[in-house]
């Protein structure tokens, strides 16, 4: 006999929300199979998980240990249930975006609302959001810098135009012979 995955979604959410019924709620079944579930976890594991009072289910040590043991995995399990799960053509398309946060604010955050699909944004840093790229968490990067990845497609998005602002005493001397040589733009 092995464990059933809703055995442990069952378990998680009784444990997150304290009782049979709230967790009933949080996952849209019933509150006996609910309590069915967590029966056939404690039958399969051998001890009980809760000690049940009468408004309050209270985790044993044996329901803190599988708690702490099953978090990260069905919480990663989710994310990915979330992710590849198949959307109706009615619904509008999700783009998820990596890009930092003030580009966000000059370039795109007053179109948010003009636009055909629903955005999410991811703010970091670009080496994280690159490997974020690469692993498919994100659809597309707006970065300054051109990474060394040959499968994607670098285009321009915007120009970006930096001042310098300086005190009246600051010697600028080096700064004007080095932009009247071309050496920098």
């Amino acid at each position: 006999m092995q464990w059933n995955l809703e055995w442990l979604r069952s378990f998680k959410a009784i444990y997150d929300t304290g009782t049979l019924s709230a967790a009933a709620q949080t996952l849209f079944i019933s509150q006996p199979g609910v309590g069915l579930h967590l029966n056939s976890l404690e039958a399969y594991a051998g001890y009980k998980l809760f000690d049940r009072s009468p408004r309050k289910m209270v985790p044993t040590e044996k329901g803190k240990m599988l708690y702490n043991t099953i978090l990260e995995p069905l919480s990663k399990l989710e994310r990915a249930e979330e992710h590849f799960h198949r959307r109706t053509k009615s619904e509008r398309a999700t783009i998820n975006v990596g890009m930092c946060f003030e580009t966000f604010q000059y370039t795109l955050e007053e179109h948010i609302a003009r636009l055909p699909f629903n955005l999410i944004i991811r703010f970091g840093l670009y080496p994280q959001m690159q490997t974020d790229l690469d692993n498919g968490l994100l659809d597309m990067i707006v970065t300054p810098q051109k990474g060394n990845q040959k499968n994607l497609c670098y285009h321009p998005f915007s120009k970006v135009r930096i001042v310098l602002v300086a005190g009246s005493e600051t010697d600028t001397s080096r700064l004007t012979r080095l932009l009247k040589a071309g050496k920098i733009t």
